[in-house]
């Protein structure tokens, strides 16, 4: 029965996280870092835009993105990005409903940046 569980919780993992992000654990927090993809209207791959997703154990996610295009700061979510540091191209993404996980808080980026650049494009 274990082996099932464990081989249960790796596909869950390969599902949930993509694979050319790396995810370091220290004390109660989770770190994945990666880039979040950007398509176009016909699903090709336009951009990839560097990214944090920060895990607490007890909290929701926090979600970085590293130097955003001018089309996600367009965005109807673009005032939703805040400066961490002055001179500094990381910015925080702030949610109304922060999402609980990190195949949540992915799929939500990967969306929002989507949709910036296909309303761009129109």
């Amino acid at each position: 029965m274990g082996r099932i569980l464990d081989f249960i919780e790796n596909v869950t993992i390969v599902l949930s996280e993509p694979r050319d992000w790396k995810m370091t654990r220290t004390g109660k927090q989770t770190i994945y870092r990666g880039k979040f993809l950007v398509f176009d209207y016909r699903g090709k791959i336009r951009y990839r835009i560097q990214g944090r997703i920060v895990q607490q154990r007890t909290k929701s996610s926090e979600v970085y993105i590293f130097d955003p295009p001018g089309f996600v700061k367009n965005h109807r979510h673009g005032s939703c990005l805040q400066l961490l540091r002055p001179n500094d191209n990381w910015f925080k993404l702030h949610f109304e409903y922060p999402a609980k996980d990190f195949a949540g808080a992915y799929t939500y980026v990967e969306h929002l940046l989507t949709e910036a650049l296909i309303n761009e494009e129109i």
